[in-house]
């Protein structure tokens, strides 16, 4: 039986820290709030429960999604909700399914706009096809070369700038991980039912009946029935380190400091943070890459509505330029109990930096900017039918791929793996941009390995960051 310390109560924390309790070995989460979920929580506010922001458990048609689903199925509780994807984008004044089928665009934009979308596509098609192959340096790049001009403007460019808070030319090309598959080809064999990625094009979602912290509750309560322990309001201080091994974690609980020896540390901090932690300190080198590693951070407004239901999508992203708000969902569609029946409850993402206008601004000037937003989507708001609001804060929402992130990542990574039974994970952990599904995959990933390989991070550090060269080249 290893010892094992757990750093954050997450998707990847509790994932990991299930598995391992499952396989006979102690596991002490360290979660420095007072809820399990980290990101994937859910908030009780007088009549009504809403998720910190939109949170899903995606059904991929792949062999690794499903046996991760028949694993945990049991912790959504009775009767959860099988979802169909119901995304949207509202562009132009009409909202278009997600992920894009052409011929719906191309339909619903006039003429003259669908005209130069596929001029563009072609253009740049050819393009590629005549000069040498090049490398995309950028997210600009690669979307100009993939989806033309016209489309990705419309499409990424002006929104992941507004996102991400950067021209879309200081933006990595590793940013369109996500989107990969989204180029104008795969689109056309997606809307002529040809094609369909599985890991971009899937149909279904797993939600709990009465939030998404459901799951992560019962995965908790899991952990402690085997013995392990999951403790909230306990910040971790330091790590204390002898040579290339952690030996002790020393965390505050109830007031004072306790100190818990560990066979290893998994780790799903910000690796800023991370990076800071250890006593005696890491090499200068190593704690300066990690703090160049950025974070977006985001601001949650909810805006409680008199009116039964706005619309029928689960998220919507806000594309035009006129737009500063980036995303709305709407509860009562995921989850129908949580929110009374003559009431609804909007959840209004606004992207920025910590410190900056946006996050230092006061609730009132954050719902105008809010109000604003959601009075362009036609749905008739009146400020009559508002009945309150209330607003979140997210500090390290994102990791952000500028240009050339990788001379900072991975020396940083490599730094930290130094200290031989120290791992880190989920999205934080790996800087990398997983959905919560990924995170509890790869969580019961790393108690597998541990239980057949020990403690030792070498090997591990190894497969992750080939595993995070897959996910940016989009595989």
């Amino acid at each position: 039986m290893k010892r094992i310390v757990i750093l954050g109560a997450g998707p990847a924390g509790l994932g990991v820290a299930w598995r391992l309790s499952v396989l006979g070995h102690s596991a002490t989460v360290l979660e420095r709030e007072e809820a399990v979920g980290g990101m994937g929580k859910t908030l009780k506010v007088g009549q009504y429960k809403v998720d910190y922001g939109p949170h899903t458990f995606h059904v991929r048609p792949t062999k690794e999604s499903e046996a991760i689903i028949e694993s945990i199925r049991p912790f959504f509780g009775d009767n959860p909700h099988v979802l169909i994807r119901g995304t949207r984008v509202f562009l132009q004044g009409k909202y278009y399914v997600y992920p894009l089928e052409l011929l719906q665009v191309l339909t619903g934009v006039s003429p003259a706009l669908s005209a130069r979308i596929i001029y563009d596509y072609v253009r740049a098609t050819v393009g590629s096809f005549l000069r040498p192959p090049q490398k995309e340096h950028s997210f600009e790049e690669w979307g100009v070369r993939n989806l033309g001009r016209t489309l990705y403007d419309l499409c990424f460019g002006i929104y992941s700038a507004r996102v991400w808070g950067l021209p879309t030319s200081q933006i990595s090309s590793k940013q369109a991980q996500r989107v990969a598959k989204l180029n104008l080809k795969n689109i056309i064999l997606r809307t002529l039912g040809i094609k369909a990625d599985p890991v971009t094009y899937f149909a279904k979602y797993l939600y709990p009946q009465e939030g998404i912290s459901v799951l992560f509750e019962n995965m908790a309560e899991s952990v402690r029935s085997h013995g392990s322990q999951v403790l909230l309001q306990s910040p971790v201080k330091r790590l204390i380190r002898n040579g290339e091994r952690i030996e002790r974690v020393v965390y505050e609980r109830d007031g004072r400091e306790i100190e818990a020896p560990c066979d290893a540390v998994l780790s799903t901090v910000p690796l800023p943070v991370l990076a800071k932690m250890f006593d005696p300190p890491l090499p200068q080198p190593v704690q300066d890459s990690a703090a160049r590693l950025r974070y977006r951070s985001l601001v949650l407004v909810y805006v409680v509505l008199d009116r039964e239901r706005l619309a029928d999508w689960h998220w919507v992203y806000l594309l035009d330029e006129h737009f500063r708000c980036n995303r709305i969902s709407e509860q009562k569609n995921v989850g129908p109990s949580m929110v009374p029946l003559k009431q609804t409850v909007l959840c209004v993402e606004i992207s920025c930096f910590k410190g900056d206008e946006i996050w230092t601004g006061s609730d009132e000037e954050l719902f105008d900017i809010v109000w604003r937003d959601l009075s362009k989507l036609g749905h008739d708001l009146k400020k009559s039918e508002l009945s309150s609001y209330f607003v979140r804060r997210i500090d390290t929402a994102y990791p952000v791929y500028e240009l050339d992130f990788e001379e900072y990542l991975i020396p940083a990574l490599e730094g930290l793996h130094k200290v031989r039974n120290l791992f880190t994970l989920g999205r934080h952990g790996l800087f990398l941009n997983n959905s919560m599904d990924d995170n509890v995959l790869l969580g019961a990933q790393l108690a597998e390995y541990i239980d057949r390989q020990g403690c030792d991070s070498g090997a591990w550090l190894g497969q992750m960051l080939e595993h995070m060269n897959l996910r940016f080249q989009g595989k």
